[in-house]
């Protein structure tokens, strides 16, 4: 089957179509993600990631759903009171950025989320906004590190997890000055063109280096690949298992995985190879099949713990770099 953008959305106009009938609180429905991009697909794979609003209820907050092998469905649910108020979303870069697309739209009633794109959009891209939006998610970088600092959690699986995420929120701080935040698949893809963009290129190789991917080279991501796909199966049948790691899911990781071997940029794979591992070893509290290659990614990467103080004081540093770059973005462009 030839994927394109187009049957891309014939397939969310249908899903949609079937939970109108199935549904009846469902009151509005809106696309978002790499649907709504020029290059949905990598490694031949995509997900759909849709948003459905129900009038009072939403039975569940995500549900994955398979079409194809190659394309699944992501859906997430709200209520019109989390809708409320409208101009908050002016400044939230998670849920305001796919309210300014015009092309979103799949189901509305009574004109509820036209209204809603129109006052969101309205003065979304003015400076001051931009700025709330980028403090928002630096000042929630800064307090994982200083979760770190004054509480350390008890084991290294955590540590590792709240270090990524401050990680993460920085590099997505310093991304939101010109789009919204970025994707887990394509997410050093999208950083590095940001970064160019921004004209500071430099600030990709701190990210790089807290990561530890500076000195990896393609040939050695197989083997980890292929681990880390032996326990995407493994958490596939337990109970916990979260939905972005469900069954429907697996070609949308692993044949993206792949296929980012073959790029140019061998650090654009290693983001989303350690934070989706880094998931399923939480899930499985570290005791999964591959956990002795997981383990040799973690020490190819110095994230094990012996680096651990030293990885913290650099993240602090790489964090002070940003707050200087987004201050002087400020002093140029928001007041």
């Amino acid at each position: 089957m030839r994927i394109t953008k187009s049957l891309l959305q014939k397939f969310a106009i249908e899903t949609v179509k079937q939970r109108k009938r199935d549904e009846p609180d469902l009151h509005a429905a809106y696309l978002m993600g790499s649907v709504l991009s020029d290059e949905p697909l990598l490694g031949g794979t995509t997900d759909i990631d849709l948003m459905l609003v129900h009038r009072y209820l939403a039975a569940t907050p995500r549900e994955t759903i398979a079409l194809t092998p190659e394309i699944s469905l992501d859906i997430f649910h709200k209520t019109r009171d989390d809708y409320e108020p409208l101009r908050q979303f002016r400044q939230d870069p998670w849920m305001g950025y796919p309210l300014t697309n015009n092309h979103i739209l799949l189901f509305d009633t009574d004109h509820w989320l036209e209204y809603i794109q129109a006052t969101v959009t309205a003065e979304f891209h003015r400076e001051d906004n931009v700025l709330k939006r980028v403090n928002a998610l630096f000042s929630a970088a800064r307090d994982a590190w200083q979760t770190l600092l004054i509480s350390p959690p008890q084991n290294h699986l955590s540590w590792l997890d709240q270090y990524l995420q401050s990680l993460e929120l920085g590099a997505n701080a310093i991304a939101g000055l010109i789009g919204p935040p970025l994707t887990e698949r394509r997410f050093m893809i999208s950083f590095t063109e940001r970064l160019e963009t921004l004209g500071i290129p430099e600030v990709r190789a701190g990210f790089c280096g807290l990561l530890g991917c500076k000195d990896i080279s393609n040939d050695q991501y197989a083997p980890w690949i292929d681990s880390f796909e032996e326990d995407l199966h493994l958490i596939a049948g337990k109970d916990n298992c979260p939905a972005h790691l469900s069954p429907v899911r697996h070609s949308y990781y692993v044949q993206a995985f792949r296929a980012l071997t073959e790029s140019d940029d061998p650090a654009c794979l290693c983001w989303p190879l350690l934070r989706t591992w880094l998931d399923i070893q939480l899930a499985e509290d570290g005791k999964s099949p591959g956990c002795e290659a997981w383990q040799s990614l973690l020490e190819e990467l110095h994230l094990t713990e012996t680096f651990i103080e030293e990885k913290f004081e650099g993240l602090d540093s790489y964090l002070d770099h940003l707050d200087v770059l987004i201050e002087s973005w400020a002093d140029r462009y928001a007041y």
